[in-house]
Parts: C-alpha cells; sequence; structure tokens
C-alpha cells in the first residue's frame, strides 16, 4: 500500500490586505483617509488582483469605527473627503442598511500630483471600463493607431481623437455617419438605463430626452474643455463624471432643474452643471433627508 505524506502549517494563512507603496508615498491623503481606506481595502477579493483594484464593499460604520478606533462622525467626514478626491464612490441603500463604497485604487492615480489630477486620472479609468463594458456587449472600438479597418473617407477628413465606438452589426454607410462620434445616441441611451427611465417615468419622457441629447452633445465634443459653474474642466474629466449618472441621479437632476424658479439665460449649460454635480448632490441630499427624520423621530421619541 503506497504511503502519503500530508504537509501543511500547524497554522491557518493569516489574512491581509495589499496596500501599495505608491499609495502610501504620493501624499494626496490624510492619514486618516489612508487609514479608513486601507481598512475598506481589506473587503476586497485580491484573488484577480493585477495592481489595479476597483470593487464594493458595505461594512457599517459602526465596524469601521470599531476598526480604526474613531467616532462615527470622524469616519462619516472622512469618507466624504474620500469621495470628494474620487477615489471612492458611496452609495445609499436607505434606513438601516449600510452605505455601498465603491473603492479605485489604481497605479496611475497616484502619479499625478494634486487632488484635480487625482479626479480626472479617475474619471479617465472610469471612461476606460465603460469602454470595456461596451466591447463586452458587442461594440468595436477602433483607436487612432492600427486601426482594424480601412478608415472611411469621413475618418480621412475628422481630425483624429482618442477612439471610435460602433456596433459590430452597423452597415458602412452607418458607420460613417458616426465616425464623428466618440458615443452614438443609442449607445448613450444603453448606459444610461434610457428604455427604463421612460418606462418608469413615462411623463417625464420629454425632458429625459432632453437629458439624453445634452449628454449626447457634452460626450461627443471636440473641445478640450468643457464648461462646468463657470470654470472651464478638461473634457475628458467632465465626460468621465457623466458617466457616474445613473437613473436616479438623473430624474433627480431633471427635479432640481423644475425647481428652479429664477430665469436661466442658458438652460442647456445649466443642466449640464446639474447633471456634472449630481451623483454626489443625490446621495448627500438622501444623506440629509435621512438624518433629518431620524432627529425628528427622535424628538418624537422624548
Amino acid at each position: 500500500m503506497e504511503e502519503r505524506f500530508i504537509v501543511q502549517t500547524s497554522t491557518p494563512e493569516r489574512k491581509f490586505v495589499k496596500v501599495y507603496l505608491d499609495f502610501l508615498n504620493a501624499g494626496l491623503l490624510s492619514g486618516k483617509e489612508q487609514i479608513i481606506f486601507i481598512h475598506l481595502k481589506q473587503y476586497i477579493n485580491f484573488a484577480n488582483d493585477t495592481g489595479t483594484v476597483r470593487g464594493e464593499v458595505y461594512p457599517t460604520l459602526a465596524t469601521l469605527a470599531k476598526n480604526v478606533k474613531m467616532s462615527e462622525k470622524t469616519i462619516r467626514t472622512v469618507l466624504q473627503g474620500l469621495q470628494k478626491k474620487g477615489i471612492l464612490e458611496i452609495k445609499q441603500q436607505g434606513m438601516n442598511k449600510p452605505n455601498i463604497y465603491k473603492i479605485n485604487d489604481s497605479a496611475r492615480m497616484w502619479k499625478v500630483g494634486n487632488v484635480e489630477e487625482l479626479r480626472a486620472a479617475v474619471d479617465e479609468i472610469e471612461e476606460k471600463r465603460m469602454i470595456d463594458l461596451l466591447i463586452a456587449k458587442g461594440y468595436y472600438i477602433s483607436k487612432e493607431k492600427g486601426l482594424e479597418t480601412e478608415p472611411t473617407k469621413a475618418q480621412n477628413q475628422a481630425p483624429q481623437k482618442k477612439h471610435d465606438v460602433y456596433n459590430k452589426q452597423d452597415t458602412t454607410s452607418k458607420i460613417e455617419s458616426q465616425d464623428l462620434e466618440r458615443y452614438t445616441l443609442d449607445q448613450i441611451h444603453e448606459l444610461f438605463d434610457y428604455d427604463i427611465m421612460v418606462l418608469d417615468y413615462p411623463l417625464q419622457q420629454n425632458n429625459i430626452d432632453s437629458i439624453m441629447s445634452i449628454l449626447y452633445t457634452a460626450m461627443n465634443t471636440t473641445k478640450s474643455t468643457i464648461r462646468i459653474a463657470g470654470e472651464d474642466k478638461p473634457a475628458m474629466a467632465v465626460i468621465g463624471k457623466l458617466m457616474k449618472l445613473h437613473k436616479e441621479s438623473i430624474m433627480y437632476a431633471i427635479k432640481q432643474f423644475s425647481e428652479q424658479t429664477e430665469r436661466i439665460k442658458n438652460p442647456t449649460v445649466y443642466m449640464l452643471t446639474i447633471l456634472y454635480n449630481a451623483p454626489e448632490q443625490f446621495n448627500l441630499d438622501i444623506q440629509n433627508r435621512v438624518s433629518h427624520d431620524m432627529a425628528s423621530w427622535n424628538r418624537l421619541d422624548e
């Protein structure tokens, strides 16, 4: 009978969190921000880690407070700071449910010189992720160099750009009409769940169509900057930020616009600014309403 020997360690491997040196040495985060971010990363699965970490975690504030030895109020403030810097997205789930924190950690992020460049880097990473999503759904990406198809007449006449996106099933004539686009209107509808919005809010279809048109124009701009709240911001950074919009934040933007009673000189630019800020404003508004309701309930219990 063949003998077999099983060799194993006397104790199981200790769990660990990957903390990259470029993150530690970048100087873009405060000490508290670094500590809380590292503790959030312990809930990420690193099995398929390629140096870029992206994932969703949902520890409660109480759990984080216990782990990092800080008050829940301090942690909430730090998390909001991480969100403003772009490396964290906070998604509210409602009463008695923990928030969902979407983490971004890539080598490209920590090579920048300041927080504004950090946000721009995260937005560009987000755009790449959305392009990868389009590829997975059957769209074809052609780049400036090494085009996989012969350039069309429209391509020869058009200024070079980062990339063109179109569907594999498109006819040649349809492709030529789309060569000046970064994203087609159909792709924008798909990215922002247009059909679901129209189904859920049929009376708002005209407003939703207007939003889709504004997003189409902004995301296909050939300008290097886009004006937001009176300030020229890098176009790709704005596009990356707009890609973070979802159904709820778009409807929130429509509501914010409809509640404006002052005369608006340029409604399109004004709405674009609302859309740019909508994801954060939507989350903060929900948090404020929850805090207000909890305070009201506490007063009733007294």
